[in-house]
This record gives structure tokens, sequence and C-alpha cells, in this order.
């Protein structure tokens, strides 16, 4: 552990989250020991925890992560839209189904609003019962400007309501049809004693979030990995892989992000696409002298594509530009 970064006291929801060894959705996950110490802190705070970082740098694997180091499968996850609003994370209530079974179908369930309410995966993560949750908020600042300040209330005390079900009072309570733990009533509260959930935020920083909400979170920033730790990553995700080709792979890779006028840059996501596709998918004795080749040229010529060589003879590069103007940008549109 780094000496920048002061120790934790003992406590056993910090130390569930080690350093080292974590696995996310896809295999193992190698973690800044700065996102370890702020997931803890997190965690040690009841706040949730704000991931940035350019797209595909394992923002929304980490809720994997902190969900398999906690004991959970997988974490509870939801999906942000442009027209999210914060009830839609909450719970939805089905009122034109309850219409109709009320004038032409089951006129005695429609009496129940209970029936026609279904929590969504925040809802359950703040009233479950049982050990943490870890939750998912991906992509925020793809929704409406209000809706991280709307759920501040939810997050801060666990708890909201449910207008729909108004004063109803039925002979037996009501669980939800998927969390089949969680009874479902106008005033929903965290069970007492039960710890709260591990939310996971993330933001690509499209636009900046309200004060009010930066405020409650617990803030990192993932940063683009340097070339070894590129190597690094991709030798954890492909233990059979050699090491040396890795490095070969990771200095073209960050060659390549490096050109001029290339307007979307490959991620470390299209960077492990791009490390599977050679490993599984192309015959060795085409990839591996080419990409020798490259990699030599690029230390030759000080980490960039030397006079003579083409990135259009470069294998996988479908996996790493996704834009017409890129492959016009490093002249490769036809190749």
């Amino acid at each position: 552990m780094s000496s920048a970064l002061p120790r934790f006291v003992e406590h056993s929801d910090l130390e569930n989250i080690p350093y080292t060894g974590l696995r996310g959705q896809y295999g193992p996950y190698l973690a800044d020991e700065g996102l370890v110490h702020a997931a803890r802190t997190a965690l040690g705070l009841n706040l949730p925890l704000l991931l940035t970082g350019e797209p595909g740098c394992g923002k929304s694997d980490f809720a994997w992560v902190a969900a398999h180091a906690i004991g959970r499968a997988e974490p509870l996850r939801c999906h942000i839209r442009s027209d999210t609003k914060a009830r839609d994370l909450l719970y939805h209530y089905d009122a034109l189904t309850r219409f109709g079974d009320a004038q032409h179908g089951d006129r005695e369930r429609a009496r129940d609003p209970r029936k026609y309410i279904a929590l969504r995966p925040l809802g359950a993560a703040l009233m479950s019962p049982g050990p943490r949750n870890v939750i998912l908020l991906d992509e925020i600042d793809k929704a409406p400007r209000d809706l991280p300040n709307d759920l501040l209330h939810e997050l801060d005390e666990g708890r909201f309501e449910i207008p729909e079900i108004g004063d109803f009072v039925g002979e037996e309570r009501a669980m939800d049809r998927t969390y089949k733990n969680v009874p479902l009533q106008r005033n929903m509260e965290r069970p007492e004693g039960q710890k709260r959930p591990l939310v996971v935020i993330t933001s690509n920083a499209e636009r900046q979030l309200p004060e009010p909400f930066l405020r409650r979170c617990v803030f990192f920033h993932i940063p683009p990995p340097t070339e070894t730790r590129l190597a690094e990553i991709a030798k954890a995700r492909f233990p059979d892989g050699d090491l040396q080709m890795m490095l070969r792979l990771s200095s073209i890779f960050m060659a390549l992000r490096a050109e001029r006028g290339i307007a979307k840059p490959p991620t470390t996501a299209e960077m492990l696409n791009w490390v599977d596709a050679l490993h599984r998918l192309y015959n060795p004795a085409d990839v591996e002298p080419t990409v020798r080749a490259f990699a030599g040229g690029i230390v030759g010529a000080g980490g960039k594509l030397p006079d003579g060589m083409s990135w259009g003879d470069l294998p996988g590069l479908p996996c790493l530009l996704k834009l017409n103007e890129d492959l016009d940008a490093i002249g490769a549109r036809d190749r």
C-alpha cells in the first residue's frame, strides 16, 4: 500500500474490499489503490461513491468488484436514460393495468394498489433486509439535471414514499413480486439496523453534476492507465498470454491513442477486446511478426509510428477505431 494513503482503523466492512485479488464482471480487476481507498471511505461514511473517467476505463465494472468483495453475486443495476426520473429508480406503478382490471377485469384485485407496484433496483437496495447490497447508478450524467438532487433525501435517509398506495390497508401484508422479502407500504423505510447499500455512481463527466449532490459523495477519478499498467491489466485478463507480447501491444495502443486528429481514441475496454481478438481469433503466425515490427518501429521512433509504416496494416484495427474520420486521420479507411 502506498505510503501516501493513510491507514484505516480496524473495521470489518472496510477490509472486505482488499487492495489486490479483485474480481469484476469479466475477470480479474486491477484497481488503483486510491480507488479501493475511496470505496472503503464511502463504505465507512455510508456515502455514495462517485466514479468518473473516460468510457471503458472500468467505472461500471467496479460495482461488480465491490459486490464480489462483500459476498454478493452481482450489484443491483439502474439503467439511466435522458428521461429517467427519481421515481423510476425506486418503484413502478402500473396504472394502466389497474385501470383495465377495474373496468373489465379483476375488480377485487384492482382494490389493492399494492398489486400494481413493483420495486426498482434502487428502491429494493434501500429496503432489502439482510447483507449489505451494492447498487450501480450508471452514467448519471445522462439523466435530467434535477435527478441527482431529487435522490438526495432517499440516499441520505433510506426512505421514500409510494403515494399511489394512499391510505389503503389490506388484510395481509403485500410483498414485492421480485424482492419477496420487502413489504410494500406507503411509507417505505429501511429496516431497523439494516446497513445502507454501497451506491456506486458513474459519470462520463459530460456535464457538471449539482453541487449539493457532489457534497454528499466520495469522489474518485479513474485516470487512463500507463503503458506498463495496460500490459498488467491485459496479462491479468488473459493469464496464458505472453507478457512480452502484452507489453508490445500496450506500446502500440498508446502510440495509436497519441495520434493527432483522432476524435475518439480507443479506451481500455477496446484494448482488451483487441487483445482478446488477437489472442483467440487470429493466426499467431500472422499476428506476432507484425506486432513485433510495429512495436519495434514505435520504440525506435520515440513512441510514434515511423515513416514507411501504416496503421492500416495493424491486425485487429476495427477493434480500436470506430469512426470514419479517425480512419481518415491515420490514412487507413481503405486498408
